[in-house]
């Protein structure tokens, strides 16, 4: 079983009972957002419709159930269950409208298995490219690859101080005097 009410323009109260639990939501919304804040007590099975009473502090929510009476406060910033029975005598009793449960109609839905990805083509942006089988990826004269060994025919050397290219032989970066060490 599952009931809504709108609180207000902005706010909507949904309960459900799942078994012996009793799930609550309070759902706001407002322009470019929503918000949702729930939580769930174990009440047992409902032996009647909730009934749900705003007060000047909140609303109150009433459950009666095979395990007992239950009174739960909801205000804008939260959910509480209360240990005493509130006096209810100046509040305004709401009703609540049936929808369908939410739990039986997840149970209900078949989802198809996923197909398998294809694999992904290389990628190419200006002087860059990336590849996944193997992964590599190249940019200029720059290349990385993971999986194969990569050869190299040429070693650069480069200033650890400014990134130019040196020569094996240079003892001092030509860009920036830097002591090149070898």
């Amino acid at each position: 079983m599952a009931y809504k009410v709108n609180l207000n323009a902005n706010q909507q109260l949904i309960i459900e009972n799942r078994d012996i639990q009793t799930s609550i939501s309070l759902v706001s919304s407002s322009p470019g957002q929503q918000q949702s804040q729930g939580s769930s007590i174990t009440t047992g099975h409902w032996t009647a419709i909730p009934q749900l009473f705003k007060t000047s502090s909140g609303f109150i929510l009433e459950i009666e159930s095979d395990r007992g009476q239950y009174f739960v406060q909801i205000q804008a910033n939260g959910i509480q269950t209360l240990t005493t029975a509130p006096l209810l005598d100046n509040a305004q009793q709401l009703g609540f409208e049936e929808i369908h449960s939410t739990a039986t109609s997840q149970s209900k839905m078949e989802f198809e298995p996923m197909a398998p990805m294809k694999p992904m083509k290389p990628m190419t942006m200006g002087n860059m490219s990336m590849s996944t089988n193997p992964m590599s990826m190249r940019m200029g004269n720059m290349s990385m690859q993971m999986g194969e060994e990569v050869k190299s025919t040429t070693t650069r050397h480069f200033c650890t101080q400014c990134g130019q290219e040196v020569e094996a032989s240079d003892r001092f970066c030509g860009s920036c005097g830097h002591q090149l060490k070898h």
